[in-house]
């Protein structure tokens, strides 16, 4: 079984393939009391450049057991301005949610060594 984190590994890394216009993606952290919940999605933030504004719209997704993600998921798409308003905190993510760490593009974790 793949665990959560695995899952949002690649989850990510298909989204960077698949969309040439995403730089970054970001996951996206809820309360500790709700990130512990067993049916929790899969939040990420994904910076677009070639997306067009329109704001915080979390959309959601069923989990895809045949592509390694078992579990649901919810992505934020942004475009590099609106996530320079989200670290400026001049745009807000819902229901309480955070912004965490960066998930590195593939190739870029693969020259790292990890």
């Amino acid at each position: 079984m793949v665990d959560k984190e695995e899952a949002r590994r690649k989850l990510a890394s298909a989204h960077y393939t698949f969309e040439p216009g995403i730089t970054q993606i970001f996951t996206i952290c809820a309360e500790p009391e709700y990130e512990a919940r067993r049916g929790e999605p899969i939040k990420l933030l994904e910076v677009n450049q070639y997306t067009v504004p329109s704001g915080i719209m979390p959309l959601g997704f069923d989990p895809a057991p045949a592509s390694g993600v078992p579990f649901p998921s919810v992505i934020v798409e942004v475009t590099p301005e609106e996530m320079g308003k989200i670290q400026r905190q001049e745009l807000s993510l819902p229901n309480g949610w955070t912004l965490g760490p960066l998930l590195p593009r593939p190739d870029a974790a693969e020259a790292a060594g990890e």
